[in-house]
């Protein structure tokens, strides 16, 4: 079949690049660089540093936006990485869409 070995192919370097991923960092800054988070390429964030001063110049909601916006950063550094990865090793079958894109 057209494409058969080339899908397998595909879907085994995915998956082994799915582990490579899980292991890998990505940190996420808020603008103002007071506020950290770190995820896996599998998006699972585990680490969350504040910088102490922060919370005696800045409100609660200000503090909940500088989470948020690291949060995002990181979220779009391994979206990117994930992004640039799957499109190495998606192969193009005619007719189905460019996953890697």
């Amino acid at each position: 079949m057209f494409g058969l070995e080339k899908f397998t192919e595909a879907k085994k370097k995915a998956e082994e690049l799915k582990a490579k991923l899980a292991a890998m960092d990505f940190e996420g800054k808020s603008y103002n660089d007071k506020v950290s988070i770190k995820c896996s390429g599998d998006k699972r964030f585990h680490s969350l540093e504040i910088d102490d001063s922060i919370f005696k110049i800045r409100t609660k909601e200000e503090v909940q936006t500088m989470v948020l916006e690291a949060i995002d950063r990181a979220s779009m550094l391994a979206d990117a990485h994930i992004k640039q990865e799957m499109s190495k090793i998606m192969p193009s079958i005619p007719g189905m869409p460019n996953l890697g894109m």
